[in-house]
Parts: C-alpha cells; structure tokens; sequence
C-alpha cells in the first residue's frame, strides 16, 4: 500500500483566494497535510484528476461557468493553469473524463445543459464538440422550475453516460459518440419531487444506486449494458428513523469491495451506511456523524481503511477509520478548509 497519497480539494472561494488546495495523506496514520494550493478560478467547486496527463480539471460554478485545466506538481506542491473554456451555461458543478481519455463532460446546473469538450494530449480542453439542452420543470417549483442536471457519470465498460436531473426528476443515458457527440439513448422517470443528484456504481455487478437529494432516499437500479437502461428495484431512506428536521442528501459511493453504501445527509450531518445484501438488495445499517455540518461531499479512499467528508457549512474535513468490515471506527483527524465542496483522491 502506498504510504502518501495526494488528495485535491474544491472549494466555494472567490478567484482572489486559493480555492483549490493540494493535500497530502498519510495512510499509515490517516493524517492530512497541506502542501499547496491554486487561486484564480471563482468557485472551483467540483473537481476530477486526470492521472495519466498529470491534470486536475475545475468548473467555476459562476454565472458565466467555465472549466479549468491545472497542471499539478506533486513534489513542488504546485497547481499551474493550462487553459480554460467557457460551459456557455450557469454554474458548472460535475465534470468527469470518459474512459478513453479523449473527452471532458460536464454539467451546468442552472442552465440545464450538458457539454462535451476534447482533451489533448497535453490535457488542454478543446472548443466544445457538443452541448445538449434539457428542457421541462419538476412538481417543485422552489427547486424543480427547470431543469438542473447535478452529475455525469460513465458506466463503467460502455460508451452511455448516466445524468442525473434533479429539477426534471430524470436519470437520462446518453452514448458518447467518437466524434464527442451525445446521443440520448433512454429516460428513467422518477418519483415527482425525489430530486437525483448523484448516482455511483457497483464495481462487479450490473447496478447503479442513485441518491435524491429532495427526498433524502436512495434508490437501487439494474442496468442494461446493451442499452443503458434502468429499471427499478428497490427503494430506501437514508435517515436515521428517529430523525427529526430537514435533510437533504449530496454525494453517494459504493466501498471497493461493493459490500457497503455510503450517502450523506445534509441536515442529519451524517454518512447513511447500508449493507449490501446482493447487489440488487441494500439494508440500512445505521449512521455516522460528520462532526460539522453540511457534507457536501466525501470520498472512500482507495485501497485504505478511510473515508474523507468535506462539511462545507462548518470548514472542516474529517478523516474516518474503517474497521475490517469496511465500517466506520473512529475519527483521526480534523483540518480546516474554507467551505470545502469536493474531495478527489490521487
């Protein structure tokens, strides 16, 4: 097992600050350690690495959104910019690289669109090769009055893309064609006023579980990989049943053993875990305080017995100790981020 691992940190800060911090962690005794950081992109909120080219790209989840190219130096604790493009949309908040490396995708929340960009090999983003536009309105009109695309994500061994429209109630497969082309292949309709933000993958078998940030649940879908359809299975709260007040739910992840589920609530201040039975079968199995407030976001570490939260609303990321079963056991450290947003580990 590696020893140090670099961890990038998105944040909501304005371009004149270092929104975009460089971590380094330490596995051995589960402790984080600033060794850099980036300032000129407002709002680099979401963030994805692109290993290979040595890359980090940001949105600036902004009114007139655009996408960022940094080149790293882990050694120097560095963050360069490469270039930058315009989303031609309002407030960027996912982006992700397809598996052949050849693309950039990304989704614009409040204007409801979905872009594609190439990447060279050098990792600048190219012009726009397709932009594709949602249109409609949710049963909400505080939250659905348009469409709001949160996430993209590639199934995992085909060319289909799942977005995940909160505003629209939709998960919608998209085929990403070689030309950097979508081509929507199929919609999952929702339940009205569920609100699906983010989805993730089990790592072996043909399932998807999407969490709803409106109706704090989470919700278990087989895919069709000829097709990139779903169909439903299974259905549950990510809420502890004696929770009282509002919560809403952000990020979901699968453990690489795909024997657990994690989501958290914002609200409850938690991580929801649940057991998966078989892969179409999950189980409730309690709960996790993130000792702050509002987890935006987290991520499983690789390969290593942790789990990092980002609490957006009280500046704080933890660092959470799994046991043998993959289940939280203790917090080992505790540093300080201005509202930390999105957590990508190297």
């Amino acid at each position: 097992m590696m020893q140090n691992r670099a961890v990038f940190v998105g944040s909501y800060a304005p371009k004149e600050e270092e929104g975009i911090h460089l971590f380094q962690f330490d596995q051995a005794e589960g402790r984080l350690k600033r060794v850099g950081g980036a300032a000129g992109v407002a709002n680099p909120s979401f963030l994805t690495v692109d290993a290979p080219r040595g890359r980090v790209y940001a949105v600036s989840e902004t009114g007139e959104g655009a996408v960022v190219s940094l080149r790293y130096d882990l050694e120097k604790g560095t963050l360069e910019e490469v270039n930058r493009q315009s989303t031609q949309g309002a407030d960027p908040c996912y982006v992700v690289v397809d598996a052949s490396g050849d693309y950039l995708l990304l989704v614009n929340y409040s204007s409801g669109s979905i872009c594609v960009y190439p990447l060279t090999s050098e990792g600048e983003i190219g012009a726009m090769s397709d932009q594709v536009q949602h249109t409609g309105h949710g049963v909400r009109a505080d939250r659905q009055e348009a469409p709001h695309p949160h996430s993209i994500k590639q199934i995992p061994g085909t060319p289909y893309f799942l977005v995940a429209d909160l505003g629209l109630d939709q998960v919608v497969t998209y085929e990403l064609t070689s030309e950097g082309k979508l081509i929507e292949r199929s919609i999952a309709h929702l339940a009205p006023g569920s609100g699906p933000r983010h989805l993730d993958f089990h790592p072996e078998a043909p399932y998807v579980y999407v969490i709803y940030e409106l109706t704090s649940e989470v919700e278990v879908f087989e895919i069709d990989r000829s097709t990139g359809g779903l169909a439903a299975v299974q259905k549950l709260s990510t809420l502890a049943p004696d929770f009282q007040g509002e919560s809403y739910c952000a990020e979901i992840s699968v453990s690489g053993s795909g024997k657990i589920v994690f989501g958290s609530n914002r609200g409850e201040d938690s991580l929801a875990m649940f057991h998966v039975q078989e892969p179409n079968e999950l189980r409730y199995v309690g709960h996790v305080s993130t000792e702050g407030n509002f987890p935006r976001h987290f991520t499983l570490v690789p390969d290593a017995p942790y789990i990092l939260a980002a609490n957006q609303n009280s500046d704080s990321i933890i660092v959470i100790r799994l046991n043998a079963e993959g289940m939280p056991e203790a917090t080992v450290d505790r540093i300080e981020v201005v509202k930390p947003v999105c957590l990508q580990v190297l």
